[in-house]
C-alpha cells in the first residue's frame, strides 16, 4: 500500500477531515488551527508521515510519525484552540 492510500484510509469515515491531492487536513468546527497531515517524501521506518499544527498559515509544531493511523490519532487529541 503506499503512502497516500494508507493516509486515505486512516481518515476514511472520521469527522472533520478533508483530503486534497497531498494532504488530509483535519478542522474540528470552532478550532482555530488545525492539522496537516502528509506522507514525508524520503520516508524512514520511523518516519512516514508529518502532522503538522497550523495556525494562521504557520506550522507551529510538526511530529514525525510512523503510520498514517498514529498521526490521525495524534491529530484528534491534540489541543487546536
Amino acid at each position: 500500500m503506499s503512502q497516500e492510500e494508507e493516509l486515505v484510509d486512516a481518515v476514511r469515515g472520521r469527522d472533520h477531515w478533508r483530503l486534497d491531492d497531498h494532504a488530509a487536513w483535519y478542522a474540528p468546527p470552532g478550532s482555530r488551527a488545525h492539522v496537516r497531515i502528509q506522507p514525508v517524501a524520503q520516508p524512514t521506518r520511523r518516519s512516514r508521515f508529518a502532522a503538522a499544527i497550523v495556525r494562521d498559515a504557520t506550522a507551529e509544531h510538526v511530529l514525525p510519525c510512523a503510520t498514517a493511523t498514529e498521526a490521525v490519532r495524534w491529530a484528534e487529541r491534540v489541543r487546536l484552540d
